[in-house]
This record gives structure tokens, C-alpha cells and sequence, in this order.
């Protein structure tokens, strides 16, 4: 991950340049004069897109003086900049290294807001829980924190047990957080029969919480 991030800086650096010389600018110059022009909408949406923490924080509370709430900048501005990383990762115009810094600055956005959002008593207590977890020989987990994020904006008490968690763990922390929905992410081939080695121990348990099941070896 450190050589990757080290290689985008340097394209960055070589694009910044190039396009300094087409307007006779110094390097940096025109990239800093467009952030200027930029709304904090915009600026959030380019952060989340390039993964550059730089100026995010201050961007995320200017927009949250605008919105009024935290769920709303979320809702709003972060996930539409998300959205924009979806479909440049769609069209193969972004890479698995580049989705990954995204989804950690969307994480570092989110974290900036979730004080306002206890505060103004969106409070755990009372919110239906969701147990979410990637299973057993797994290690994937951009897809699940992202919709971690989005289920928690939505009135959630998002239970995140990680990664390579056994299915037994999964339906016991369910049940003892009293879970709504059990929430199975996996990525590679194989997390698929997980899948339905944790709907066998359900079936078995005589368990009906809906379980929802997301990642590319679902689709």
C-alpha cells in the first residue's frame, strides 16, 4: 500500500507539472487556484476521488454549517463523492489501491462528524442493531465498512466484528446484541460457501433474522 501511495503522489506530481507548463504556472499553482474556485461540496468530491486527507476536515465542517446535520453532509456530499469513485471504478478509470485510499478518507470524513452526531442525539440506545462481519477466510472489508457507514447514517447501530470471523461467532453476536439483520460480506470464491455454511448453522439454530449478504462472490 506505501508503494502504491508513493507512485500516485509521483503521477500526481508529473500530471500538476504538466499541467503548470500549459498555462505557464508554477507547479501546484493551478491545482491550488482551482481548489480556490472549488465549493467545499466539490473539494470533498475530489479528496474522496484522488485520496487526499488535505484540507477534508475543514471542507466536511463547512459543509456541515451549510447542511444543518451530520447525516446530511454524509448523505449528501460524501456519499455522492463515493458514488463518483463507484463509477470511475465501474469503467476501470480507478484501481482496487485507489478505492481502498477513498474509502479511508470517506472513513476519516465520517469520524470528523460522528461527534455532532452523538450530540445531537442520534445515541446507539434504541436503534436496531446489525451485526456485520466478513467471514471466515476472508480479509476483504472496503464494501462492508462503506455500507458500515451507510447503515449507521440510516438509523443503525452497525455491530462491526471484522474480518475472518467464524460463523458461529456471527450468529452468537446476534443474538446477543439481539440483532435486526445479520449482515455477511466476502470477496474471494470460496467466502461464498461460508455463506451458506452460516445459512446451514441458522437453519440449524432455527434462526429467521434476515441475512444480508453482499461482495463480488455474491454477484
Amino acid at each position: 500500500p506505501e508503494a502504491t501511495g508513493h507512485l500516485r503522489a509521483k503521477a500526481q506530481e508529473i500530471l500538476a507539472a504538466r499541467e503548470a507548463a500549459g498555462t505557464g504556472a508554477k507547479p501546484g499553482e493551478t491545482q491550488q487556484a482551482a481548489a480556490k474556485a472549488e465549493t467545499a461540496e466539490e473539494r470533498l468530491q475530489n479528496a474522496l476521488v484522488k485520496g487526499r486527507s488535505e484540507g477534508v476536515e475543514a471542507d466536511v465542517m463547512e459543509c456541515y454549517g451549510k447542511y444543518g446535520s451530520a447525516v446530511n453532509v454524509i448523505e449528501g456530499p460524501l456519499m455522492a463523492g463515493m458514488e463518483k469513485v463507484g463509477e470511475l471504478f465501474g469503467s476501470g478509470k480507478m484501481f482496487l489501491p485507489q478505492v481502498v485510499k477513498s474509502a479511508k478518507i470517506m472513513k476519516e470524513a465520517v469520524a470528523v462528524l460522528e461527534p455532532y452526531m452523538k450530540s445531537s442525539g442520534e445515541q446507539d440506545s434504541g436503534r436496531p442493531v446489525i451485526v456485520n462481519a466478513t467471514v471466515k477466510g476472508d480479509v476483504h472489508d472496503i464494501g462492508k465498512n462503506i455500507t458500515g457507514i451507510v447503515l449507521s447514517c440510516n438509523g443503525f447501530n452497525v455491530i462491526d466484528l471484522g474480518v475472518m470471523v467464524e460463523k458461529e461467532r456471527i450468529l452468537d453476536e446476534a443474538v446477543k446484541n439481539n440483532a435486526v439483520i445479520i449482515g455477511a460480506s466476502g470477496l474471494i470464491t470460496p467466502s461464498l460457501f461460508q455463506m451458506e455454511g452460516l445459512c446451514r448453522e441458522m437453519t440449524r439454530r432455527h434462526m429467521d433474522t434476515p441475512l444480508f449478504t453482499g461482495g463480488a462472490t455474491t454477484s
